[in-house]
């Protein structure tokens, strides 16, 4: 397994307005030492933007680094511009998907994996799921075009109103017969929706694309009751060998967050030494 940060605008080593301002960018840049520093092999992104000079400044600053795009995350799509898969309007969908489209093509010069995550919405219609479908054949042709994994995040009912279980998941892929899409659990979402962690990754392990961890509280891994260290072991044995990303809160701060997770990991032989 190979461990990376996130590094976000929202959760993960939390930089508001990133890539909006040179400030902004200067502390990504820090914010990318830090992780290598701490024996983190890759960093992942949330990203908004199909501007493709900033994508490739950014891109630019992790290869400086010497370290790995480990996921594209695109819940900012939404959150930040009001855009998702599942919006009643076709030319709002469109706009989302063209956002979506760019960040595939970001991700495969990078070797890197495609979150969808809160990109889907949290509608309340019931032609929801039928429209979010249609979205996500659309992004795993691209996807597959472009030789890029995505993978399909299950999420906590407080975020969205679908899709919130690795079985939900996995039969979503399965009906919309998505042959370029796999399954991203995290320890955080699965604490609040899933009956057993453990069994849901045992039943899904050959289908897991990426993987989150937090703490129950969503702080680093070692804060909170999760045995995350059980969780990593199990996807160990069962021969996972994607990544594993850190999406905590920045508590007690960003730099505090990155330092905890990274010694929790080290402290589990999961992460070695610089």
């Amino acid at each position: 397994m190979r461990f990376s940060f996130v590094v976000s605008a929202g959760l993960g080593y939390q930089i508001p307005n990133l890539f909006e301002n040179g400030a902004s960018f200067a502390e990504f840049e820090r914010a990318l030492r830090l992780l290598k520093e701490q024996g983190f092999t890759g960093v992942e992104l949330n990203l908004n933007s199909d501007d493709r000079s900033i994508l490739s400044k950014i891109r630019d600053s992790i290869r400086a680094e010497g370290l790995q795009l480990a996921a594209v995350g695109t819940g900012l799509i939404y959150l930040a511009k009001g855009l998702s898969f599942s919006d009643p309007d076709p030319a709002i969908r469109e706009k989302a998907l063209a956002i979506m489209k760019e960040l595939i093509r970001f991700a495969s010069t990078e070797n890197s994996v495609v979150v969808i995550g809160m990109v889907r919405g949290n509608p309340s219609s019931s032609n929801a799921v039928r429209l979010l479908i249609e979205s996500l054949r659309k992004c795993d042709k691209a996807a597959f075009e472009s030789g890029v994994r995505l993978v399909l995040e299950a999420l906590n009912r407080y975020e969205t109103s679908i899709l919130n279980t690795a079985t939900e998941v996995a039969n979503s892929i399965r009906d919309a017969q998505l042959t370029a899409t796999g399954i991203l659990l995290d320890s955080f979402h699965m604490n609040i929706e899933e009956q057993s962690i453990e069994e849901s990754i045992r039943k899904y392990h050959d289908r897991i694309g990426h993987f989150h961890i937090a703490d129950s509280d969503r702080w680093p891994p070692g804060h909170g009751h999760l045995k995350i260290e059980d969780q990593l072991r199990l996807l160990e044995n069962l021969g996972y060998g994607g990544w594993v990303s850190a999406e905590t809160l920045p508590k007690p701060d960003n730099v505090a967050a990155v330092k905890a997770t990274a010694n929790f990991l080290k402290a589990q032989n999961f992460l070695k030494p610089p």
